[in-house]
């Protein structure tokens, strides 16, 4: 999901991250881990008030979750279908349902599909200023996984300083240095769940649990600002592949509520990362 509010549109994303060496927590072991995230959004202006919004989200990651293990790549899939809707001048509304494909790829079948749908409300009280609220839902493989949203939108009126929040998911705030160059910290948390198709021993039922809390400083350069392109250092705090054949009974990003579940894997310990990340971004 992203709506953010903002004067602009970024219709497409890609984004290539990697840790080369990213150990295991009490472990001398180590595995490289690389991530691929793509994003396109397609809106259909129906008129002033009403937009039909299509899209679609990849994401990818490729790593050994147990030292004694070989790698396994873990692949997302989402459709984005909805609309935004401006309900008067102050207050509107993006709505979303976002069926996905989430597993290795090994095989498709039914455990592979998710289905989520999202609804996000901003209030707008200037040109420079607005607040967000809303609520997340999936049926994720570890069991129901419900978000509540809050965030806020502001720039100043020279648009030098830029923030963006939309809590649990993200936050950034970057100042621009000249017309074409900004520069920023971001944070952002992720929970996703993948099918893993491919048994091992006995565990004939198993999928993965992605947990993410990463904080980076980036160097963002616009080409006619259209074209954006990102130079990003970070460091994951607290990131976790956990692989379980149980479901939890309850989760939000970055916390489970369990009845016991068997984590099959070891964790990572926290690391650096580096990315680089291009958008197409459309003026509003």
């Amino acid at each position: 999901m992203a709506v953010n509010g903002q004067n602009y549109l970024d219709l497409f994303k890609l984004d290539y991250a990697t840790t080369a060496q990213n150990k295991f927590d009490s472990s001398e072991a180590s595995t490289s881990l690389n991530e691929v995230n793509g994003s396109l959004i397609i809106p259909f202006p129906v008129n002033d008030k009403f937009a039909v919004l299509s899209g679609v989200t990849y994401e990818m990651t490729a790593a050994s979750f147990n030292p004694d293990r070989k790698q396994e790549t873990l692949t997302g899939l989402t459709l984005k279908l909805g609309a935004n809707i401006k309900h008067n001048t102050k207050w509107s509304g993006t709505y979303l349902l976002l069926p996905k494909i989430s597993s290795d790829l090994k095989k498709v079948s039914g455990q592979d599909f998710q289905l989520g749908a999202a609804v996000l409300i901003k209030c707008t009280k200037s040109d420079h200023l607005n607040y967000k609220f809303g609520l997340y839902a999936n049926r994720a493989l570890l069991g129901p996984l419900i978000v509540p949203i809050f965030g806020l939108y502001y720039f100043n009126s020279n648009n030098k300083f830029e923030v963006k929040i939309l809590i649990p998911l993200h936050a950034d705030f970057n100042y621009s240095i000249t017309e074409h160059i900004r520069t920023g910290l971001n944070a952002k948390g992720q929970l996703r769940t993948y099918n893993l198709n491919t048994p091992i021993g006995d565990e004939n039922s198993r999928y993965a649990a992605r947990a993410t809390n990463d904080i980076y400083s980036y160097f963002q350069y616009g080409l006619d600002n259209r074209i954006i392109i990102q130079l990003v250092v970070g460091r994951s705090i607290g990131r976790t592949y956990r692989t379980f054949d149980e479901e939890v009974s309850f989760a939000v990003p970055l916390a489970y509520f369990e009845d016991n579940p068997v984590k099959l894997n070891i964790d990572f310990e926290n690391s650096w990362l580096f990315k680089i990340a291009a958008f197409y971004r459309l003026k509003l």
